[in-house]
């Protein structure tokens, strides 16, 4: 990473808006970290830039692995592992409108056992989340046929297959 004040700027905002998600910092750091370089980033290359511990950045870089945020790279007959920004971040909101749809399937088995104001205060709730994720799916539609053309309708049923 250079010296850009900018950049160091965007690494510690991005670290601080993760944190307040309940994130540890250096998991924003690297996100954003990674979000700005050109080519795969090997840990001790990490290290150097970001200041951080080897094992820190290491558990880091599982834990945005895991979301589909950033993707491992090995190199054969090397130990060594680079990461690298996962571009396809469609994926990470289709994983998380998935668990919306549990959570809001969750309220709605809450709701059966709820009474009077609670009842409706839950199914209330289920619905705003059915709605927000159907929306999202949408908008992912819409910007995939924007980039490749239109989805084929199988697709589409399968998408929203997924979410129920």
């Amino acid at each position: 990473m250079t010296h850009d004040p900018d950049q160091h700027a965007f690494v510690a905002d991005l670290a601080s808006l993760m944190k307040r998600w309940g994130l540890p910092p250096v998991t924003g750091q690297l996100y954003a970290y990674l979000l700005l370089q050109e080519d795969p980033v090997d840990l001790d290359t990490m290290v150097l830039d970001l200041g951080a511990s080897k094992s820190g950045l290491s558990v880091a870089a599982r834990q945005l692995e895991s979301w589909f945020l950033v993707r491992r790279i090995s190199q054969p007959g090397s130990r060594r592992i680079l990461y690298e920004v996962d571009g396809d971040i469609e994926r990470l909101l289709k994983v998380n409108g998935v668990q919306l749809k549990r959570f809001s399937s969750t309220l709605r088995d809450g709701a059966r056992v709820a009474q009077g104001s609670t009842q409706r205060r839950l199914t209330d709730i289920a619905d705003l989340f059915d709605v927000y994720v159907d929306v999202s799916n949408d908008v992912l539609e819409q910007r995939r046929a924007e980039r490749t053309g239109p989805p084929d309708p199988g697709q589409v049923a399968a998408l929203r297959d997924t979410s129920a």
